[in-house]
């Protein structure tokens, strides 16, 4: 009987052992693959390893685009660990989820799927501590600006070309404050037209309130729009993988700058903005689709339609609107522009824009330039068709073809 005892302690000694021997090489494991992430420019990492699967949370400020960042973190831990079978990956932005990888791989071949449902991989990294954060660090973007109207009867058209750097620091989860003033490098503006003195772009506080699997909102007071102050929110539902439908509305008031009074508010001229949004992703043709409806900044009721062509990190697209009684057209693009890789080594960070971003209007109608027809704004100065756009089915193709070697 003693003796039955004696072994069953040694075995209970022996099982603690190598319990304890696993969990510490999972510790060590999961040490070096925070420092594998940190050295490549990851920030908010999170990271936690259960058997043959890792569990993590990156935000990417380093890398162009949102699929680089995704692709690169798992091959440089599938290299260091090529144990590691399964990836489930968050990618945050500001801090908040936006989407998740699921990735394994078989042999040479990698399977990915890119969707929403991040409640697991959240939970079972909820009591990790972060490293590397992201939190106060600060990015200065040099935007550059370009403005041609070929509206004028006197002369063929108005040019102006601006510099216009930004400040965006995160402040905590889901904020970004952004400064950013304009200003004019070469034009042949008249003195009435304000884009020829220094101007405030994008210079607001913005707040996500929430990011989940089934819908998103988010909120922000100040400048959207050179001549335009207030409020703005949005309210958006993740309807499947690459259909959503969003809300915004704002609140506004002129402010600009005049010889007579210098800056300020005008007086009488605030104005209520609404509009309805249905994006769709078509991932066989790579168009995405998009379609609203409302009242635009200056008061107008109408809609826009859009169709862009997602070319890897290229987007060229065409529009429609019909607003006020008057149509208008044009395109759009947005292209690659800083290097694919920008890392933050210092607290503040020069760089410049991923992208270069630019619509034309058409405007063949005096009275739509005039009365400012079809006008809207964006909360952010780098918001285009493909910086920041987390659409599901476009990040899963390319994160996968980048890692089968498909892409660059």
């Amino acid at each position: 009987m003693q003796q039955t005892k004696t072994y069953a302690i040694i075995i209970a000694i022996f099982a603690c052992f190598v319990s304890t021997a696993s969990m510490w090489g999972q510790t060590e494991a999961t040490v070096s693959i925070q420092q594998l992430l940190r050295s490549e420019g990851f920030e908010d990492i999170k990271t936690r390893l259960i058997a043959d699967t890792l569990y993590a949370t990156i935000e990417d400020r380093s890398h162009r685009g949102t699929f680089r960042g995704a692709a690169r973190a798992i091959q440089c831990i599938a290299e260091q660990q090529p144990e590691i079978q399964q990836f489930e990956m968050v990618l945050t932005d500001y801090k908040m989820p936006q989407l998740i990888v699921h990735a394994s791989r078989r042999g040479d071949l990698w399977n990915v799927r890119v969707d929403r449902e991040m409640e697991l991989a959240i939970t079972q990294l909820r009591e990790e501590q972060a490293v590397a954060s992201s939190t106060g660090k600060i990015d200065v973007t040099f935007f550059p600006m370009i403005s041609l109207v070929n509206n004028k009867l006197d002369h063929l058209f108005d040019f102006a070309v601006r510099i216009a750097p930004a400040v965006g620091i995160t402040l905590w989860k889901g904020s970004r404050l952004t400064l950013q003033p304009i200003f004019p490098i070469v034009h042949n503006l008249d003195e009435y037209d304000t884009q020829r003195y220094i101007q405030i772009g994008n210079a607001n506080l913005s707040q996500q309130i929430f990011s989940s699997r089934y819908a998103q909102a988010s909120v922000a007071v100040g400048f959207f729009h050179p001549e335009r102050i207030g409020i703005q929110g949005r309210v958006g539902v993740h309807v499947t993988r690459n259909l959503d439908i969003y809300a915004d509305a704002g609140f506004t008031f002129k402010a600009n700058y005049s010889n007579q009074h210098g800056f300020g508010i005008v007086r009488d001229s605030r104005q209520i903005n609404a509009m309805l949004h249905v994006d769709y992703y078509e991932p066989r043709t790579k168009l995405q689709l998009e379609l609203q409806g409302g009242r635009f900044l200056y008061g107008d009721y109408g809609g826009r339609a859009d169709i862009t062509r997602h070319f890897g990190e290229y987007a060229i697209g065409i529009y429609g609107i019909y607003t006020g009684g008057e149509f208008n057209g044009g395109f759009h693009f947005a292209i690659p522009f800083g290097g694919k890789r920008q890392k933050r080594k210092t607290f503040i960070r020069l760089r410049l824009p991923e992208y270069f971003s630019w619509e034309y209007s058409y405007q063949s109608y005096f009275r739509y330039w005039l009365e400012n027809m079809g006008q809207s704004y964006v909360t952010q100065p780098d918001e285009n068709h493909s910086a920041h756009y987390w659409e599901p089915r476009f990040v899963e193709e390319y994160v996968q073809r980048i890692l089968n070697g498909d892409f660059k």
